[in-house]
C-alpha cells in the first residue's frame, strides 16, 4: 500500500499526450520491415558461398532500397585496402576491380569513421571519387559493415537520381549491415576451413605417395623364390609397412611391420622404422633375431613412448632354401604345404616397449611349392556385419582356392579380395591390411650360381 503514492505521477486518464496518428499509419509497414529483416537474417546466415551470398543480399536490399548500383567491398587486413568483391549495374553483375584505401572516396570514409555516409549530390563533395562503372551516379549511400566494431567491409549503395536515399534508410540499412557482416564473416571462414581442407588433402595425398614408394614391389636375383605383396591401408596414410633388403649373397632379408595406431603419426614412425632396418641391414647384415633386438634400442631411445611396432622379420637363404624367421609381436606366420596350413610358432614382444628385448627364431627347410604368407592383424581382425573376424581358417580357404601354379601376387590379390567381401557391409576397415608371399618354385638355377646379391624394385 505504500507504493501507491508513485501512482500520483502518472497524469490521469485523458490528460496523457495523444500517441501520434503517423505511429498507427506506419505500424503495417514497419512490421513488414521488421519480418523482412527477421527473413533476411535467417537466411543469409544459412548461405555459406560467398558469391551466392552476395547476389541474395542485393536482391534483399533492392527490396527495400532502390538503386542502380551495388555494390560490396570487403577489408583486406594485409593490403589495407577496401577490395570490391562484387557489384551489379542494373542487376546486371559486372567486374568492378577497385581497390580503395580508408582516406579516399566515401566508401573510405564510412569504413574509417565506422558510420554511414549518404550524400544527396556526389558532385558536391569533394570525397566522391569516380567509378569506372559508366553510370552518371547522383547520389551515395554507404553502409559500413561491422562485426563487434571490427570492420568486415561496406556496402555501397549508388544511384542516378539527386537525393535517392532518404534519413530513414539509414536504421534499416545499419541493422541488415550487421546481418551481412556477421553472413560474410561466416562465409570467409567457412572457405578459410575448405581451402585448408584442400590443402591438408593435398599434403596427405603427395604424403601417400611417398610412403607408397617407400613400400618396393619385388626382388630379382632370388633365384627359386616368388614375392607377392598386398597393402591397403584404412585411411590415407598407413602405419602398416613392409621392406625388401638384401642380406648377403643369394639372401634376402624381409620384414613386415605394423606401427600401433593409425593416420599421420603412425606412417611417420613406420618411415622411420623402415629407415633404422635399412641402415643397419646394408652396414651389419645379421641374422633377423639380432635385428629385432637392434631395432627395439633404436626404437625405444626414441622416447615415443605411445608408440610401438609389430614386427615380422625374415631371411631367405637362396641356395638352401632356408628360411628363417623372428617375430616381435606380429600374427604368426603361416606355411603351407600340400593343402596343409601349419601356424609357425614364433612369437616375441613389440619393438620400442622396453630398452632391451630377446628374439627368438625359426629355421623352414622349404621345397618347392611350399607358400609362406606373412599378414598384418588387419587381416586376421578384419570382421563381417556379424563381428566375426577373418581368421586363419578364411586365409588358407583363400589359397586353397587357387591353382597350384598361382603367382604369389595373385596370391596376395586373392587375400584383400576374400576380406573386402568378408567385411562387405562394414563401414570402413578399421585397421590396415598387409601382406607378404613367398612361393617356392622349382626354377632351375645355370650352374648353381648363388653368388648374385638379391636387387630390390
Amino acid at each position: 500500500m505504500d507504493e501507491f503514492w508513485k501512482l500520483g505521477g502518472f497524469p490521469a486518464v485523458g490528460d496523457a499526450d495523444p500517441v501520434p496518428a503517423s505511429v498507427f499509419t506506419n505500424l503495417p509497414e514497419h512490421g513488414r520491415t521488421l519480418a523482412l529483416l527477421h527473413d533476411v537474417s535467417r537466411e543469409l546466415t544459412a548461405i555459406l558461398d560467398r558469391e551466392e551470398l552476395l547476389r541474395r543480399i542485393a536482391n534483399r536490399v533492392k527490396a527495400l532500397v532502390d538503386f542502380d548500383v551495388f555494390s560490396v567491398m570487403l577489408w583486406n587486413e594485409v593490403s589495407q585496402h577496401l577490395e570490391c568483391v562484387f557489384a551489379l549495374k542494373y542487376e546486371d553483375s559486372i567486374p568492378l576491380p577497385m581497390r580503395i584505401p580508408l582516406d579516399q572516396g566515401l566508401t573510405g570514409s564510412a569504413a574509417r569513421e565506422r558510420r554511414i555516409v549518404r550524400v544527396a549530390d556526389v558532385r558536391e563533395d569533394p570525397r566522391y571519387v569516380l567509378c569506372q562503372h559508366g553510370v552518371e551516379v547522383r547520389s551515395e549511400l554507404v553502409v559500413p559493415l561491422l562485426l563487434q566494431d571490427r570492420l568486415i567491409g561496406v556496402l555501397d549503395l549508388e544511384s542516378t537520381k539527386t537525393g535517392a536515399f532518404a534519413a530513414e534508410h539509414e536504421p534499416l540499412l545499419q541493422t541488415l549491415g550487421s546481418y551481412i557482416a556477421v553472413a560474410l564473416e561466416n562465409a570467409r571462414l567457412f572457405e578459410q576451413t575448405r581451402e585448408n581442407e584442400r590443402r591438408l588433402q593435398q599434403d596427405l595425398d603427395t604424403a601417400r605417395e611417398i610412403q607408397l614408394r617407400l613400400l618396393p614391389t619385388g626382388a630379382r636375383e632370388v633365384p627359386g623364390l616368388d614375392l607377392g605383396t598386398g597393402y591397403a591401408p584404412a585411411r590415407e596414410l598407413g602405419g602398416d609397412f613392409y621392406d625388401f633388403l638384401p642380406s648377403g649373397e643369394g639372401r634376402l632379408a624381409l620384414a613386415l611391420g605394423d606401427v600401433s595406431g593409425k593416420g599421420t603419426a603412425a606412417a611417420l614412425f613406420a618411415s622411420l622404422a623402415i629407415g633404422v632396418l635399412r641402415e643397419h641391414a646394408v652396414e651389419h647384415p645379421c641374422p633377423p633375431a639380432e635385428m629385432l633386438a637392434h631395432l627395439n634400442r633404436r626404437l625405444h631411445s626414441g622416447r615415443l613412448q605411445s608408440r610401438f611396432i609389430a614386427m615380422a622379420l625374415a631371411v631367405y637363404d637362396a641356395h638352401s632354401r632356408i628360411l628363417t624367421l623372428a617375430n616381435a609381436g606380429s600374427p604368426r606366420p603361416l606355411l603351407i604345404r600340400d593343402g596343409v596350413t601349419e601356424v609357425v610358432r614364433v612369437e616375441g614382444i613389440p619393438l620400442g616397449l622396453f630398452p632391451e628385448a630377446q628374439y627368438e627364431e625359426v629355421s623352414l627347410l622349404l621345397r618347392p611349392g611350399d607358400i609362406v604368407i606373412l599378414a598384418s592383424d588387419g587381416i586376421h581382425e578384419a570382421e563381417n556385419t556379424e563381428k566375426e573376424q577373418f581368421g586363419v581358417e578364411r586365409l588358407a580357404a583363400a589359397v586353397f582356392d587357387l591353382a597350384r601354379d598361382t603367382s604369389a601376387a595373385t596370391i596376395a590379390g586373392q587375400i584383400l579380395r576374400v576380406t573386402d567381401e568378408h567385411s562387405a557391409g562394414e563401414c570402413e576397415f578399421q585397421d590396415d591390411r598387409t601382406i607378404l608371399v613367398l612361393r617356392i618354385t622349382d626354377e632351375p638355377v645355370a650352374g648353381d650360381d648363388w653368388s648374385k646379391i638379391p636387387v630390390i624394385y
